[in-house]
């Protein structure tokens, strides 16, 4: 069965290096641009979902991760609301 999967990807900078993380796989990249980590973790993801075909664990892990097929789509029942700073005060 080939499905379509819906995975939440984070991007952080720090100085000039930006970071993509996408936790429903424990995987983390980094790149020059926003758009290249984006990339470079998907393309993480691919292979780690290839990984698991061929050794024939993807089906556990999809299950263990929360996946479930939602129209067509996987997708975890976790969905990303809100993300953004906030401001919490320190007593120095």
């Amino acid at each position: 069965m080939i499905a379509d999967l819906v995975a939440t990807v984070l991007i952080y900078r720090s100085g000039g290096i930006f970071r993509a993380e996408c936790a429903a796989f424990d995987l983390v990249a980094t790149a020059g641009s926003p758009e290249d980590a984006k990339e470079e973790v998907l393309r993480l993801v691919r292979r780690r979902l290839s990984q698991l075909a061929e050794e024939r664990e993807l089906d556990a892990f999809l299950a263990a991760a929360g996946f479930v097929v939602d129209n067509g789509v996987l997708r975890t029942e976790d969905r990303l609301v809100s993300a953004g700073e906030v401001i919490v005060t320190v007593p120095l």
